[in-house]
């Protein structure tokens, strides 16, 4: 007999996904509980740091579980390049207990979500924009498949008994508004949105359990790029003799944040500082005006 979401990965596919069927994934299934009848579709994070070079690292550990839950752990795992990848078309032990939220009753999560791990870290990183733009593809193409509302996309911490936070970084409200064809503010695209949450989580780190702003962990305690730039700011401002900003003191502003973390944002301020400069041309055209 067929498993009940062998569909998924031709759904997915006529989305416009790049889809990777894993070996075996149509007959694969967990055998803690029943089959799905899924009424939703429910979000996670993997919590294993991911990047486009390594864009799927737990691809296994969905398909073979952990030591303390048996695989599958999921339905489809999301690629930190968007790439999607099928894990099991049965039973999926990625919910656990459900309570209800938004349309969906509460239950056996396992029965009444297709579940969707999209692979990052979640607490020290947040989804890519190709891999936020893949979750909205996905999502939609299989709610609409299942003739559920987009309202029916929940987040394991929505949904959680035991006070999960995934999916990290993602606002499912603002989630399931993109899902129902609506932009986000000023008129962004999922990608723009996705772009500016990055640069947000970048500048102010991660956030708390509740959505609070907790800075990077530095040796002065918990502080945003922001804060130190303003203190920095101020701090010339109060000395109106003291020298412009020099290397020596960008270095102590940024030296107790990580390297991985610094480094881009100290890049790209220095990109956008040359981009404001005039050319040669340029200063002699306003000399001459």
């Amino acid at each position: 007999m067929a498993l009940p979401l062998v569909w998924l990965a031709d759904v997915l596919r006529a989305a416009g996904l790049t889809v990777v069927e894993t070996d075996g994934w149509r007959e694969r299934t967990a055998t803690s509980g029943p089959q799905p009848a899924p009424v939703g579709v429910l979000e996670h994070h993997t919590a294993t740091t991911a990047s486009y070079d390594n864009p799927a690292p737990s691809v296994q550990l969905c398909i073979d579980g952990r030591p303390d839950l048996a695989g599958p752990l999921c339905h489809a795992l999301i690629g930190f390049d968007g790439v999607v990848h099928t894990i099991a078309a049965g039973r999926a032990n990625h919910a656990g207990r459900a309570k209800a939220s938004g349309p969906n009753p509460g239950g056996d999560g396992n029965a009444l979500y297709v579940g969707f791990e999209w692979d990052y870290q979640g607490v020290h990183q947040g989804p890519s924009p190709a891999q936020y733009a893949a979750a909205l593809k996905a999502t939609a193409a299989v709610l609409n498949h299942l003739g559920r509302p987009m309202d029916a996309a929940r987040g394991h911490k929505e949904t959680s008994v035991t006070g999960k936070i995934d999916p990290g970084h993602v606002d499912m409200d603002r989630f399931r508004a993109e899902l129902a064809g609506r932009r986000g503010p000023g008129g962004m695209t999922p990608e723009q949105d996705a772009v500016l949450r990055r640069l947000e989580h970048e500048l102010l780190g991660p956030r708390g359990p509740n959505g609070e702003i907790q800075g990077w962990r530095t040796e002065l305690g918990p502080r945003t790029i922001v804060a130190m730039l303003v203190d920095l700011v101020n701090a010339l401002v109060a000395k109106p003799q003291a020298p412009a900003p020099n290397a020596d003191m960008i270095k102590a502003a940024f030296r107790a944040l990580p390297p991985d973390q610094a480094a881009p944002l100290l890049a790209e301020l220095v990109r956008i500082q040359q981009a404001r400069q005039l050319t040669p041309e340029q200063h002699a055209e306003q000399a001459t005006n």
